[in-house]
């Protein structure tokens, strides 16, 4: 196995995910992973000139959302399931731009950079409070130690799993509806992932917030300073504004309103229920996770493959040019024929330096005879 299979190696997942969480909170909310939806939405009039590009990206971006959405499901990192849930929602947006509408796509891509980067915040608040712990399932009880860490985070949660009312809730469901126009099977999906981010992010508040202490850094839990709690509040007023016209009609440009479609936000409230009412009642007041899902766990064995692939290719191609640089253009070539061919003629030369005067004198008067048999020979 080559050396990029020795480490673990984030497919999925931006390796800042790994550094400090306010450079997390700017990349998951505001840059890099979002730079690409920016990307899309800039050149939209090339993606829409041709309907099987938007038919691929549509497909690849719903593919992204729930095969994210399953990852999120099972990790204990609480940075990491937040870094899941980005690529979910991130999904949500290039499915949008597939489906011709950027307007949506832009629309979830300004409301989701408020409460995904309070959500990190207020994970580094959590992390600061449990004395840099990240295993969710070593916190537990820190509603009443981190009563505002709480209350933002909650406010983070609910505006990301689409709660009426809150900024996730409309450009969420205007991508949803978007979906309901042009393909079935993608608002399906799309639906079916929206109850997997309610569940995946109330598991994390039940695990976290809720139930006992499950460790001496939980029972030492503490709220952190202002410093680091003010961001959070300053971040939950957006998280619940940002979906609304009068503010989001500011920053960004949205398709003309339409009357509310009812039946809409009634199954997407329903959904949104659902995810939530399940995870707190399989999870509140657990010690442990019931449920284990390995395949998702470990992200659907993306990295191994990855390590796998790399190792039988990259790393092989790398290791058979090393033996040909080695053996055949130093080893043959260099040292072989160049090197090997001066110090041979270097050596067989030196014989002619003897040291010795009646040697060097004999081969004079061969050379002269030589070349005195020459001129007489007309051969010279």
């Amino acid at each position: 196995m080559g050396k990029s299979a020795q480490f673990p190696l984030h497919v999925w997942l931006p390796d800042a995910m790994e550094g400090p969480t306010p450079v997390s909170a700017l990349i998951h909310a505001a840059t890099m992973v979002a730079a690409g939806v920016y990307m899309l939405s800039r050149v939209f009039f090339l993606v829409h000139a041709s309907p099987v590009a938007q038919e691929w990206i549509a497909i690849v971006g719903t593919i992204t959302t729930v095969m994210a959405a399953l990852m999120a499901l099972q990790q204990n990192d609480i940075k990491r399931i937040l870094a899941y849930s980005t690529l979910s929602q991130i999904g949500y947006m290039v499915t949008a731009i597939g489906m011709a509408s950027e307007q949506a796509a832009m629309f979830h891509l300004f409301t989701h950079a408020f409460f995904k980067a309070l959500l990190f915040l207020g994970s580094g608040a959590v992390i600061y409070g449990t004395h840099h712990e990240q295993d969710i399932w070593k916190m537990g009880g820190l509603k009443n130690r981190l009563p505002t860490t709480f209350l933002t985070f909650l406010v983070g949660t609910l505006a990301l799993t689409g709660c009426p009312g809150l900024a996730g809730f409309f450009s969420k469901d205007l991508i949803l509806s978007t979906a309901r126009e042009h393909h079935p099977l993608i608002f399906t999906l799309l639906l079916t992932t929206a109850f997997l981010t309610a569940f995946y992010m109330f598991r994390l508040m039940a695990v976290v917030f809720g139930g006992r202490t499950r460790s001496a850094h939980a029972r030492d839990g503490h709220q952190p300073p202002p410093v680091m709690t003010i961001p959070l509040m300053i971040l939950a007023v957006p998280s619940v504004i940002a979906g609304y016209r009068w503010f989001a009609g500011r920053f960004v440009d949205l398709p003309a309103a339409e009357h509310l479609d009812l039946v809409l936000a009634l199954l997407s409230f329903a959904v949104f229920a659902a995810g939530a009412l399940s995870a707190w009642t399989l999870y509140a007041g657990k010690d442990s996770d019931p449920i284990s899902i390995p395949l998702f766990a470990n992200k659907f064995y993306i990295d191994e493959i990855y390590a796998f692939v790399i190792a039988w290719t990259q790393d092989f191609l790398a290791w058979a040019i090393a033996m040909f640089d080695r053996f055949v253009l130093d080893g043959a070539i260099v040292r072989g024929v160049f090197s090997g061919g001066v110090w041979v003629t270097g050596f067989m030369l030196r014989f002619l330096q003897f040291g010795n005067l009646q040697a060097y004198a004999f081969l004079f008067g061969i050379g002269a005879v030589s070349l005195i048999y020459f001129i007489l020979s007309g051969k010279l």
